[in-house]
């Protein structure tokens, strides 16, 4: 399990002292709740909106999306708290364009990807999740949130006949929202696994998508081989508990 980053929290007196590219958290149908601050306000009192892109829902049951709207915001009996995180933080232009990158997903999860996250992606870049040891060193599982994060010849993690499976990426692309991966595939529950190459749809606005990366002290093979060793086992049909689609990856990533 990976640790969270550290951070402070800093009361506001004022809505102008709240200013753009500000991590934010406040009170959101009756919870604990942070959003990204994209616009300045020249309110200089205990009363006004501000322009915040969060993980909000009409409801406790609606689907929660990633929107930007006004929040009005009365400091007199509404506690809003600045986050301040201990680690380096990206610069105000680069936090805002990435927080509004998001806007429309619905991705929302309990576990890896709740307001929380979201406004640490935004500030911080991107986080891991989770990590795997491996006999080769520590990987490192990262959600992927926009194109510019994938990463041919790395291990993504994709749902698969309802279930968490892995693949080499070999390429993608954006405009037509596909990916390539090679991976033990099937063509029914039932039917014999294969090594095969496989154009997919991917909207990474509601599908879940998470790519491995490697810890620094873990040196993979060059992507061109690790897509390489991919290819050459296309067709292969000895999928068993040792060889399935994990353990593939893997091999094309260090054999």
């Amino acid at each position: 399990m990976n640790v969270r980053p550290n951070f402070t929290l800093r009361g506001a007196s004022n809505i102008q002292e709240i200013r753009s590219g500000d991590v934010i958290r406040y009170t959101y149908w009756g919870l604990s709740h942070d959003g990204v601050v994209v616009a300045d306000s020249s309110n200089k009192s205990q009363q006004g909106r501000l322009r915040v892109i969060h993980y909000g829902t009409d409801s406790l049951i609606s689907y929660r999306t990633i929107k930007e709207e006004n929040v009005y915001f009365d400091l007199r009996k509404d506690s809003v708290q600045v986050i301040s995180f201990t680690c380096a933080t990206l610069e105000t232009e680069i936090v805002i364009k990435r927080a509004k990158s998001r806007i429309g997903e619905q991705r929302h999860s309990i576990f890896d990807n709740m307001s929380c996250h979201f406004v640490e992606w935004a500030k911080l870049g991107m986080q891991p999740i989770s990590q795997c040891t491996t006999f080769h060193g520590t990987l490192h599982l990262f959600n992927v949130y926009t194109w510019d994060e994938m990463k041919v010849g790395c291990i993504v993690e994709f749902p698969y006949w309802a279930l968490n499976h892995q693949g080499v990426l070999t390429s993608f692309d954006e405009k037509k929202r596909v990916m390539t991966v090679i991976h033990y595939g099937t063509k029914g529950i039932l039917a014999t696994r294969t090594i095969m190459k496989e154009t997919l749809n991917i909207n990474l606005k509601k599908d879940s998508l998470k790519i491995y990366r490697c810890a620094k002290s873990v040196t993979p093979n060059d992507p061109d081989v690790v897509i390489a060793n991919a290819e050459e086992r296309v067709g292969e049909q000895n999928w068993r508990l040792g060889n399935t689609s994990w353990d593939f990856c893997l091999q094309c990533l260090f054999g």
